[in-house]
């Protein structure tokens, strides 16, 4: 029954408009940028991710969800489903491509999840979620440059995600020390 719900909505849903260009994210990475209040940046970040999440497309917003759902109950082939669906149906969605993206990552299949950021950072490229996902994953295969660059960017655009900062900082450390 739920599958035959699922089928009916995406006959009759339009693709959803891409969130990601939503005028009030400008507004919100100015303020992200301009805070040094972490608390207040915590609740600003939350409201960009708000965004990010939202399709326009109540068949998409409750796949996406689903999707999320399956993710964090680490049934990961489902979750793959469901974002893939997500995709095509609305291909300019950002966020579909970054939730596939962290799948992937998950489940170890990183040449794919790169692509996927890619294509997140197309749409989007003030993602800081899939800037840092990038960071971590040159960071596993170590790829000393490409971390660096990655997590550079990511801090750039949310100063406020301290792990990512303090590995940012380990790499800039190692790499000095190497040029010695």
């Amino acid at each position: 029954m739920k599958f035959l719900l699922i089928v009916g909505l995406l006959f009759w849903s339009n693709p959803a408009l891409a969130r990601q260009d939503d005028p009030k994210l400008d507004e919100l990475f100015e303020q992200l940028a301009e805070t040094e209040d972490f608390d207040k940046a915590k609740v600003i970040e939350g409201s960009i991710w708000k965004v990010w999440l939202t399709s326009g497309s109540d068949t998409v917003d409750f796949l996406m969800l689903q999707g999320v759902s399956y993710m964090s109950q680490g049934q990961f082939a489902k979750a793959i489903s469901l974002f893939s669906t997500v995709i095509k149906i609305d291909p300019e969605f950002s966020e579909g491509w970054n939730k596939r993206a962290t799948v992937l990552f998950l489940i170890g299949e990183y040449d794919s999840s790169i692509e996927d950021i890619g294509r997140t950072l197309e749409l989007e490229p003030r993602h800081f979620g899939a800037l840092s996902g990038l960071g971590q994953i040159y960071d596993l295969q170590e790829s000393e440059e490409g971390a660096l660059s990655a997590y550079e960017k990511a801090v750039a655009i949310n100063p406020h995600m301290p792990s990512v900062k303090a590995r940012l900082e380990r790499l800039i450390i190692e790499r000095d020390k190497k040029r010695i």
